[in-house]
C-alpha cells in the first residue's frame, strides 16, 4: 500500500560541505553595535534607511578605504542617495579614491573620499534610500570596511506586507462576501470627515471587486485616544469598483479605521486575479491596503521537510485544505523553482485525504527541478485536508523558503506555503589547523574531522578544495596527504590527479580507496596563505566528503513529560467499613478562556509497510498542531508533524521509521517491537501512549 515512499531515503545525501572558520594574520576585529531604522517596513515600500555602527580599526579615503553593506534579503532595488557621515567626513555618493563604488539590491560598497579620514572606534552613520525587499520576515544588515575584515549585523528590521492590511470571508471567484480593511490611518484631512471613499483596483490581472449599494452591508470602527467606538454608515453610493460612504460623526486626524464592506469577487478569467483597496478619509491621505488573489484552488499550505538541511534527500510532508473540488484524474502541483527544491529524484509520492478518510501511493507523477504533478486517483472534495508525502525530496541550499506553492487542476491560481528555512550545510566539526598563520607566509594546512559520504575509489575518486582569495595551493601532487583513521590502507599520499595547482581552488585524486563512513583528514603542505588577515577564513570541500552530521538552523526537541510519582498502596480495610468519601477536586483557580486542543492516539497495533506505518489520531475542541515522535525507550524510531481541524474523527497520518528502527523489528522477538508514542501539541497537552509496531 506504500510502496517505495521511503525506500531509499535511509541514508541522507548532503552537500558539500564548509569547514569552520580559521584565522589568518591578525585581524582588526569585527565592526560592532550596528543598528538600522526604521524598526518596522512594509514590503517592496520605497524607505529612508540610517544605519550606524563603530569600527575596531582606523581607515581612510586616501589609502584607498571603503565600506560595504550587505542585507540579509535582497533589496527591491539598489540604494540611492547615499551619504556616510562620521566625524569631520561627510559624503555624498559612492564614489571615491578606490573608485565609483557599486550600488545593487545585494550590497553597496562605499569608497571614502581623500578627505575622509575615519578613526578607530569612531562612530560612523550611512544613509540612503531603497525599496524593502519583496518577500516579508526579518532584514537585518551586515557592515565591513577595509579596516574590519569580521562583520558587525544589525538588529533585524520587520518587513510587513502592508500596514493597512485587506482580507475577504470567501475569496472563490463570483462568491458574495464580506470584505475586511484593518488600521488605516486618517492624516493630512482638511475637510471631507464625514465621507470615506473605497476605491478597488486590479493589481493582479484585469478584473475588480463590485461593491453593494446599500448602507447594510458596511461598518466603520474609529479608535483614537479616547478609546474606540462605530462610526454609523448614513448613506452609501457605490457603482462597481467604487463606493462612498457618509458617516454619522467626522472623522478626525490620529484617529486609525476598521472597515467591514460586501461585495462581489471578480469573476474566473482564466487567470491569476488579484485585487487591493484604496481608502480615503475625506479629502485626507490615501491608503492603499494589501492585495488579496481570488481563486485558488487550496489555502493553509504547510511544508514539512524531515531533514532541513541543505543539500539533504528526505521526506516532505505538504498540508494543505482543497477550498475548490478536484476530480478523479486532475493533479496536484507543487511548485519551488527559487532554490530550486529538486523532485526529480523521488522515489515515491503518497496522497492522503484525512478528512475523505482515503490514500492512495500516486503513479505516472511528473517530477522535475522545481516542480512535481502529482495525478489523482481519487476526488478531492471541497474544504478537505489533504497531505502529500514525498520521498527522496532534494533539498534548495540553506535559506527562508518563501516560494513554495501548491494549487490544483480545479483551480489554476496557487497558494503559498508559510515560508520555512532550510539550514546551511557548513559543519563546524570539520576543522582547518594552519601553521603559521601569518599572513601571506608559507604554512601547512591540516583538515581534519572528514567523513566519506561515499566511496572514493583510488586512483579515480576526487576532493575539491576552495579557500579564500589570496590562498595558493601547490602545483606539486606529493604535498598531498590524506589519513584515514577508520581503514589505515585508504591512507597515502597523492601521487597523480592534481587540477588548479597554484590557485586558491584545486581538486586531486585519492591515491587509495577510502570506504564509505570512514573518518579521514587531508593535509596540505607548502600552501601561501592570504595576504589579508581575516578571522573568517573557511574552506569548501567538494566531492562525496561530508562532516559530522550537519544540525538544522532550529531543531524541535520533544517534551519529556514528568512522570508521576508512583500512589502509594492502601492498606487492607478493616471488615465492612464504611467507604471514606474522596475529597471533592479543587476547583481550578481560572479556566482557560479557549478550549485548549486535544489529541488521542486510537492505534494500539501497527504493521511496517514499505519502511513506514499509518496511525490513526483523533483531534477534539480545537485545531491540533504539533508532532508525534515514535521512540524504543531513549531511541528515535520516526517522526512527523501534523496539522488537523478539530473534527472528533479519525485520521490517519504515515511515518517513515528511521533504519534503526527496522534494525531493530528485524531482531525482536516475532519482528515486534513496543513503542512510546509522544503526541506533542502546540497549546495543549504532551500525551504518552504506548503501541506495538509489527514488521508485516
Amino acid at each position: 500500500m506504500l510502496a517505495g515512499i521511503v525506500a531509499t531515503t535511509a541514508a541522507p545525501a548532503y552537500a558539500d560541505v564548509t569547514s569552520n572558520h580559521y584565522t589568518i594574520g591578525s585581524p582588526s576585529g569585527a565592526v560592532s553595535d550596528v543598528t538600522v531604522s526604521p524598526g518596522t517596513v512594509t514590503r517592496g515600500a520605497s524607505t529612508s534607511f540610517q544605519l550606524v555602527f563603530y569600527v575596531g580599526a582606523a581607515f581612510d579615503g586616501s589609502q584607498g578605504g571603503a565600506i560595504t553593506v550587505t542585507p540579509s534579503e535582497a533589496l527591491a532595488s539598489a540604494p540611492t542617495n547615499v551619504a556616510l557621515v562620521s566625524g569631520n567626513c561627510i559624503q555624498a555618493g559612492t564614489a571615491g579614491v578606490g573608485g565609483a563604488g557599486t550600488s545593487t539590491p545585494t550590497s553597496f560598497v562605499v569608497e571614502l573620499v581623500s578627505s575622509c579620514n575615519i578613526n578607530a572606534k569612531a562612530k560612523v552613520e550611512v544613509d540612503f534610500d531603497a525599496s524593502a525587499p519583496p518577500g516579508t520576515g526579518a532584514l537585518s544588515f551586515s557592515v565591513t570596511t577595509t579596516g574590519n575584515t569580521s562583520p558587525g549585523t544589525s538588529n533585524a528590521v520587520n518587513v510587513i506586507s502592508s500596514a493597512v492590511s485587506l482580507s475577504a470571508s470567501l475569496y472563490g471567484f463570483g462568491a458574495n462576501t464580506t470584505y475586511s480593511i484593518s488600521d488605516v490611518p486618517v492624516a493630512n484631512m482638511g475637510s471631507g470627515g464625514t465621507t470615506l471613499k473605497l476605491q478597488a483596483n486590479a493589481s493582479e490581472g484585469k478584473a475588480t471587486i463590485s461593491f453593494l449599494n446599500s448602507t447594510a452591508g458596511y461598518s466603520v470602527t474609529v479608535t483614537s485616544s479616547s478609546g474606540t467606538s462605530s462610526d454609523q454608515v448614513t448613506a452609501v453610493s457605490a457603482s462597481g469598483p467604487a463606493a462612498t460612504l457618509s458617516l454619522a460623526d467626522a472623522l478626525a486626524n490620529g484617529e486609525t479605521l476598521n472597515v467591514t464592506a460586501t461585495g462581489t469577487n471578480p469573476a474566473a478569467s482564466g487567470a491569476v486575479e488579484a485585487n487591493n483597496m484604496t481608502v480615503t478619509p475625506g479629502n485626507g491621505t490615501p491608503e492603499t491596503t494589501t492585495s488579496i488573489v481570488f481563486g485558488g484552488s487550496v489555502r493553509g499550505v504547510s511544508v514539512s521537510p524531515e531533514d532541513t538541511v541543505a543539500g539533504a534527500t528526505t521526506v516532505y510532508t505538504v498540508d494543505f485544505q482543497a477550498t475548490s473540488p478536484v476530480a478523479a484524474g486532475g493533479e496536484i502541483l507543487l511548485q519551488e523553482k527559487g532554490g530550486p527544491t529538486n523532485f526529480s529524484h523521488v522515489s515515491g509520492v503518497l496522497v492522503i485525504d484525512s478528512s475523505a478518510g482515503w490514500h492512495f501511493v500516486a503513479t505516472g507523477a511528473t517530477l522535475d527541478n522545481g516542480t512535481a504533478a502529482i495525478p489523482l486517483s481519487d476526488a478531492i472534495n471541497a474544504n478537505d485536508s489533504v497531505s502529500v508525502v514525498l520521498a527522496d525530496v532534494t533539498n534548495p541550499p540553506a535559506g527562508v523558503v518563501r516560494d513554495f506553492t501548491v494549487s490544483t487542476s480545479g483551480d489554476p491560481v496557487p497558494a503559498d506555503a508559510t515560508p520555512y528555512t532550510i539550514g546551511a550545510s557548513a559543519s563546524p566539526g570539520v576543522v582547518v589547523t594552519v601553521e603559521p598563520t601569518t599572513a601571506g607566509a608559507v604554512a601547512s594546512y591540516t583538515i581534519s574531522n572528514l567523513r566519506a559520504s561515499a566511496t572514493l575509489a583510488g586512483g579515480s575518486g576526487t576532493i575539491g578544495l576552495q579557500a579564500p582569495a589570496g590562498t595558493v595551493f601547490p602545483n606539486n601532487v606529493s604535498f598531498y596527504h590524506v589519513v584515514d583513521s577508520t581503514t589505515s590502507s585508504g591512507s597515502g599520499t597523492v601521487t597523480t590527479g592534481l587540477s588548479g595547482g597554484g590557485t586558491n581552488d584545486v581538486t586531486f585524486t585519492v591515491p587509495n580507496t577510502v570506504n564509505a563512513g570512514d573518518v579521514l583528514s587531508v593535509t596540505i603542505d607548502d600552501v601561501v596563505n592570504p595576504g589579508a588577515a581575516s578571522s573568517t577564513d573557511a574552506i569548501n570541500l567538494v566531492g562525496e566528503v561530508t562532516g559530522p552530521v550537519p544540525t538544522p538552523v532550529t531543531t524541535t526537541v520533544p517534551h519529556k513529560p514528568v512522570p508521576h510519582p508512583k500512589p502509594k498502596p492502601h492498606p487492607k480495610p478493616k471488615p465492612h467499613p464504611k467507604p471514606k468519601p474522596h475529597p471533592k477536586p479543587k476547583p481550578h483557580p481560572k479556566p482557560h478562556p479557549k478550549p485548549l486542543p486535544l489529541v488521542t492516539l486510537l492505534s494500539k497495533r501497527v504493521a511496517v509497510k514499505s519502511h513506514a506505518v499509518v496511525i490513526q489520531l483523533r483531534c477534539d475542541r480545537a485545531r491540533c498542531i504539533g508532532r508525534v515522535v515514535l521512540k524504543d525507550v531513549t531511541t528515535v524510531l520516526g517522526y512527523r508533524t501534523y496539522n488537523l481541524p478539530a473534527t472528533g474523527r479519525p485520521v490517519r497520518l504515515p511515518i517513515a521509521l528511521d533504519k534503526v528502527a527496522l534494525r531493530l523489528l528485524h531482531g525482536a522477538k516475532h519482528h515486534t517491537i513496543v513503542a512510546h508514542a509522544t503526541i506533542e501539541v502546540a497549546h495543549g497537552h504532551v500525551a504518552q501512549k504506548k503501541m506495538s509496531i509489527v514488521l508485516a
